[in-house]
């Protein structure tokens, strides 16, 4: 094959690709589903939020998930929280809060809650929705990191019911600069309206928001 007809190759290669990539503005996250990639079951037209909480919780397999799990069921089941937890489902507006309440046990941690923050936004492309779980734990009032905190997504497709959960990495959510080695960085979902507020907590000079614009699409971090 000669130079030129290389050039052109090449040339019609690219712009298919970037083609397929405007119709699809979350062709890279669906690049990663396999046959693991999991279904959310409902019944009636469209998923509410209490369709993609109970296809996130699923089956427990660690701390945090057994707290959701249980809270959870006795909402689906109309029985008695547990002690020392909340929840909060805003049907309407697409939110579920949990909180789970540690006492002060006079062991110098003081009190410590957790609490798991889920919403979703419908895409602007009219073909996804995006479903969106925060945690944020604080300990005698201040904001500790643990290997269960931070915000991620679950992209649902309309067509095929699958969800495909990812860190936010191709959705806009950039890293923030922590400036401590103590800072924690919480996410808190919106139950109105429809943009994501960070909270750097722990710096020198007190507490640093970070705003996400949701543009239908993708987060746009306003700096």
């Amino acid at each position: 094959m000669n130079t030129k007809k290389f050039q052109l190759l090449l040339a019609l290669m690219l712009t298919i690709a970037m083609g397929a990539s405007a119709q699809n503005p979350y062709a890279e996250i669906e690049d990663l589903e396999d046959e693991y990639t999991p279904v959310v079951k409902f019944s009636g037209q469209k998923p509410t939020i209490a369709d993609f909480v109970t296809a996130y919780i699923g089956e427990p397999e660690d701390e945090l998930a057994g707290l959701m799990y249980d809270i959870w069921q006795c909402h689906l089941k109309n029985k008695p929280l547990p002690k020392d937890t909340k929840l909060t489902v805003d049907a309407k507006n697409g939110f579920v809060s949990m909180e789970k309440i540690y006492p002060d046990e006079g062991d110098g941690y003081g009190e410590g809650t957790t609490t798991v923050e889920m919403c979703y936004w419908n895409c602007s492309d009219g073909k996804h929705k995006l479903f969106a779980i925060s945690v944020l734990q604080f300990m005698d009032g201040k904001a500790v990191q643990t290997e269960f905190g931070g915000i991620f997504f679950g992209l649902y497709n309309n067509a095929t019911h699958k969800i495909i959960y990812n860190n936010g990495i191709y959705l806009g959510m950039d890293d923030i600069e922590k400036e401590s080695d103590d800072a924690v960085i919480t996410y808190a979902l919106p139950r109105v309206g429809k943009d994501i507020t960070a909270t750097v907590h722990n710096l020198p000079n007190g507490e640093k928001k970070v705003l996400y614009k949701w543009n239908g699409l993708k987060f746009e971090m306003q700096k």
